[in-house]
């Protein structure tokens, strides 16, 4: 896309563990708020505090590239619908009533979910070492989220808010498929403006049928920070880092950086919790970047032969 300098592959890495580290806020912060803020009031004003940073850059581009929107606008209804306002909804749904555990472990399927749609749409082979990638990942993921007890994971008990968490990961999954296909020249930040505003007029009549139902809440200090935080940081910040990131390295390799999320959480959970760093964070965080290693390396240009 234009208006951004290109990433070299290495400073592409960088920038997705650094939006991974961001997006491993928001799960975090939409089970924080439940009591406080509904989960479609969550989406709502998230994407209208996106829309209004994302407008101050992004307006004036929009504008002189508004004939390149409209050729494509059903790729940006695609993206911004079910892609941007489907994942969110239904995330912030699913959080109500299944666990950190069960959200963690579905949100890793996003990686093994971009790769299989891959595959079947664009009739793509899955190398070996990227299935071998992927695989050692997921390890990495469970190793984390059962903070190495295998006696969680046999004790998991699923919830309906699991089934939500899952279309979740498809409105995502389906977002990152269709990033392959962008039109060339088109403007980075006015493309991220086009696709949360039509996700914001998306969730219009679910918001009005939520204050209908009366189901409201209290703009408490709280509420606004939640909503500043997911609304600038883990979608205004973190999905531009993540288009930004795709275009140098490609959807397959950009989506094994979704199973640094719980290593994040993790983390974040040590910093601002009191919890203690452990032998199964280590090896959690050991696995899964051994897993994007092995997933995102490139085989070795044979050398050419020394003349005889």
């Amino acid at each position: 896309m234009a208006g951004r300098v290109a990433l070299t592959r290495p400073w592409a890495f960088v920038v997705l563990t650094v939006a991974m580290a961001i997006a491993a806020g928001n799960p975090v912060v939409g089970r924080a708020v439940i009591a406080e803020v509904p989960p479609v009031a969550l989406t709502f004003w998230r994407f209208v505090a996106a829309v209004a940073v994302l407008a101050l850059f992004g307006a004036v581009p929009l504008w002189r590239q508004r004939h390149l929107f409209t050729r494509h606008w059903k790729m940006m209804l695609a993206m911004g619908a079910p892609g941007i306002a489907g994942y969110n909804a239904f995330l912030y749904l699913g959080v109500q009533t299944t666990t950190a555990i069960n959200a963690a472990l579905i949100t890793a399927t996003v990686p093994v979910v971009v790769v299989a749609m891959i595959a079947v749409v664009h009739r793509e082979r899955i190398g070996a070492m990227l299935a071998l990638g992927m695989a050692i990942g997921l390890v990495g993921v469970v190793v984390t989220v059962m903070r190495g007890d295998l006696g969680v994971l046999l004790n998991l008990a699923f919830v309906p808010g699991d089934l939500l968490m899952l279309v979740a990961v498809f409105g995502f999954s389906f977002y990152s498929l269709l990033l392959r296909n962008l039109p060339k020249g088109l403007h980075p930040v006015a493309f991220m403006l086009v696709i949360h505003t039509i996700a914001l007029v998306t969730m219009v009549p679910f918001y009005a049928w939520e204050i209908g139902a009366g189901i409201s809440f209290v703009p408490t200090t709280a509420a606004v920070g939640a909503i500043l935080y997911v609304g600038v940081m883990a979608t205004a910040v973190s999905f531009s880092m993540y288009n930004w990131a795709v275009s140098a390295v490609g959807v397959g390799a950009a989506s094994q950086f979704v199973y640094l999320t719980p290593v994040f959480a993790s983390l974040m959970a040590v910093a601002f919790l009191g919890e203690t760093f452990q032998g199964f964070h280590l090896a959690g965080v050991v696995l899964i970047f051994g897993g994007i290693y092995v997933a995102t390396r490139r085989a070795a240009k044979p050398k050419p032969s020394a003349a005889a």
